[in-house]
């Protein structure tokens, strides 16, 4: 009985082993032809994607001399050129067109400023992105006011984040997204050590005098703020809280689209903000059969449908998520289930409006 067990077990491990050594030749080989192949660009395709990830930073480095893969990786957004021509600006919510401001007298102009309480937002909503290859949802918030950056009380390196779903819970918020990057050393951070800066309502909760690439900043009038700062040059551009993210790059800037984002193919989270003030927060899934994932290039022509004037990535890959309305609405790619968080860009209720309780899926 023994030896037929035993027989059975060494039938079931062969298959295993030989199925894993498929796996990973069928992987090799697709990863030798992307790096070696008739397309240039597929290979640098290979190596963004790579090293935009938290484990396989490595990987290109298996295939390509350093020298290859850092000349690579060299050439990002601050080598960029930008386009002339500003994209489409949106004034929908505004009760008048800001240029003809000029044409109106001191006291026509006190009359306009005393009626603009009285603009009524609609509510927030949420729309499918769909280009074939990567698929997402874009929450669109009229009411800029509406969209906060959820904290932690504290944070530390060896501290623990939170679920998004636990951000929307403590906050009463309606739905939102992850929002800055946090140390991730091979994929097995906890979320409670950002990796860079965190304001909040005017202070700083977390960073040093360094200057930080790619901040998010939210002013006190609700307009969204871009830019390379330490945390106190935030405050003084007008930041009340904000988020960064090292690795993301800056997707419009002042009705610009950015040109020369090289980037690789991963699930992703961005925020835009239209020239009315709509707050713009996109989340792409991810490294599955239905979406593989969306280049910075992507989530800059969708932020230009839009109408976006400012837009800039959020951290991504397997943190990226989205919930609305109670329901997790995107895809996670993390096989674990959702990742813990240092930050959150929450959407916060209408007056009077009922809440309802974020379920947490894989």
């Amino acid at each position: 009985m023994m030896k037929k067990v035993l027989k059975i077990a060494g039938i079931c491990m062969g298959y295993l082993f030989t199925t894993v050594a498929a796996l990973f030749c069928f992987i090799l080989l697709v990863c030798l032809v992307l790096v070696y192949g008739p397309s240039e660009d597929a290979g640098k395709l290979f190596v963004h994607s790579c090293q935009e990830t938290s484990a396989l930073k490595f990987l290109p480095y298996w295939f390509l001399p350093s020298d290859t893969v850092d000349d690579i990786l060299g050439k990002g957004n601050e080598d960029s050129v930008v386009k002339t021509e500003p994209v489409k600006e949106y004034r929908a919510a505004l009760a008048y067109d800001p240029a003809d401001l000029e044409e109106l007298s001191e006291e026509d102009k006190a009359d306009l400023a005393a009626t603009q309480d009285e603009v009524v937002y609609g509510e927030p909503y949420i729309e499918e992105v769909n280009e074939g290859i990567y698929k997402g949802m874009i929450m669109i918030v009229p009411d800029p006011s509406r969209v906060v950056i959820g904290t932690l009380p504290s944070y530390s390196t060896g501290g623990v984040g939170k679920l998004l779903s636990k951000f929307i819970e403590d906050y009463g918020a309606i739905g939102g997204t992850n929002a800055g990057g946090f140390y991730d050393p091979g994929g097995s951070g906890l979320g409670g050590c950002p990796d860079g800066m965190v304001l909040e309502n005017g202070v700083i909760r977390y960073g040093t005098d360094q200057v930080y690439k790619n901040v998010i900043g939210i002013s006190a009038d609700h307009r969204l703020l871009l830019g390379n700062w330490t945390p106190q040059q935030a405050l003084d551009a007008g930041c009340v809280s904000a988020v960064s993210f090292y690795d993301g790059l800056v997707l419009i800037k002042d009705g610009v689209p950015q040109e020369g984002l090289n980037s690789g193919v991963n699930p992703r989270t961005a925020i835009g903000q239209r020239e009315d003030g709509t707050m713009l927060l996109l989340v792409i899934e991810g490294r599955h059969a239905g979406s593989l994932g969306a280049t910075a290039d992507d989530l800059r022509d969708i932020f230009v449908r839009y109408g976006a004037v400012n837009a800039s990535m959020l951290d991504g890959g397997t943190s990226a998520i989205m919930f609305f309305h109670g329901e997790q609405v995107t895809r996670g790619s993390n096989l674990l289930g959702m990742r813990y968080l240092p930050t959150a860009m929450l959407v916060m209720p209408a007056e009077g409006e009922e809440i309802v309780a974020a379920e947490d899926t894989p």
